[in-house]
């Protein structure tokens, strides 16, 4: 819900399931997608707050949210990110893409 009402410009599938109960690992997919072509396009600003969001929910969060920014957003945008964009990250995710990356 607070992906939705922050970013307007997003859309989730649905997979037949009624609005709200998309599961957690298909609205961090469509999260990072969405991220991804703001990073692709050059949208600082936009990555930024997708970054800050994606942080609020990594702390906040279930441990399945949790797991799905580590495992799904982190992972999926690490290739896409520069040193500008890894600047933007919030610590904590900073943190657990360094982990990933020790772990190729």
């Amino acid at each position: 819900m607070l992906i939705r009402s922050q970013l307007p410009g997003i859309s989730f599938p649905a997979n037949g399931q009624p609005a709200g109960k998309v599961a957690v690992s298909k609205v961090i997919n469509a999260f990072a997608d969405y991220t991804g072509r703001m990073i692709r396009s050059g949208s600082l600003g936009e990555v930024k707050r997708c970054f800050t969001m994606a942080g609020v929910l990594y702390k906040n969060g279930s441990s399945t949210l949790r797991n799905a920014i580590e495992g799904v957003f982190v992972y999926a945008l690490s290739p896409l990110l520069l040193k500008k964009h890894q600047a933007l990250l919030p610590l904590a995710l900073r943190n657990v893409r360094i982990q990933q990356l020790q772990t190729i």
